[in-house]
């Protein structure tokens, strides 16, 4: 299931099952994690492709790469590696916001766009707090907020082996690298979703505490034509939390292209 490619220079580490219509998926912030019951879903008659971030898994983040355009860039080059055509290009969370900057820049290889509760625009003013600073609150706090559920994202880190400790510390330092300052976000990015020119779809957990429906409906104004549904009793990561769930409306979505 996982292979090793190097594109552009960067040696990368991705997940792919299934065939059928391609899906590019691009992980959240907090990774791929183990508990991947919506890839097996969407695997039944997608191929779906998650490469993991430079800097996650067994993907290395070369010292000249450190912002959100070079991954934009970089996965625009994997897509033309792999020869994707008529593509979903996916992404959650962080994956979410490098989605929409490729959409921004090169759509060709794509049908649909799919984002899930993505970070990466600026809605309201210079003071105000539209992605909670997940690295300035307790890890209780944020288990809180990110999941309806805290007891379905636990995990028992005293069971984990050092490699995997390590790589879920190394996962958070590079996550600050790429999103630490502007927090998360391309102040820029707003005005330029006008140019994504597929049909474009947003999934949100109904309990999301790290950004608010809200702020999807801003996502959702600014793209041409856009959509919006959510999840009840999900937060931040519908794709584990309710995975049936977000399947159900991923293939719903794919099957409208």
């Amino acid at each position: 299931m996982g292979r090793h490619v190097t594109v552009s220079g960067v040696h990368l580490e991705i997940e792919e099952k299934g065939q059928g219509r391609p899906i590019l998926f691009l992980h959240p912030g907090e990774g791929l994690q183990a508990g991947r019951a919506w890839f097996d879903r969407l695997a039944d008659n997608h191929r779906v492709i998650a490469p993991h971030h430079p800097g996650f898994g067994g993907s290395v983040l070369p010292d000249w790469m450190g912002t959100v355009d070079d991954l934009a860039y970089l996965y625009l080059d994997l897509a033309a590696e792999l020869k994707l055509d008529n593509a979903v290009l996916a992404g959650a969370c962080f994956g979410g916001w490098v989605a929409a900057e490729m959409a921004v820049r090169n759509t060709n290889r794509f049908a649909g766009l799919l984002l899930t509760a993505p970070f990466g625009i600026k809605v309201g003013g210079v003071l105000d707090r539209d992605i909670i600073d997940m690295h300035a609150i307790s890890r209780a706090e944020f288990m809180r907020r990110a999941w309806a559920d805290p007891t379905k994202g636990e995990i028992d880190y005293t069971r984990l082996a050092d490699t995997e400790l390590a790589g879920i510390a190394r996962g958070r330092e590079t996550l600050a690298v790429f999103g630490w300052k502007p927090y998360m976000h391309n102040p820029r990015l707003k005005r330029w979703l006008h140019r994504i020119d597929i049909p474009t779809h947003l999934i949100w957990g109904e309990q999301d505490g790290i950004v608010s429906t809200a702020y999807g409906e801003a996502w959702k104004s600014d793209i041409p034509n856009a959509t919006m549904e959510t999840i009840p009793n999900a937060g931040h990561y519908p794709h584990w939390e309710q995975p049936d769930g977000f399947a159900s409306r991923t293939l719903a979505f794919t099957a409208r292209l």
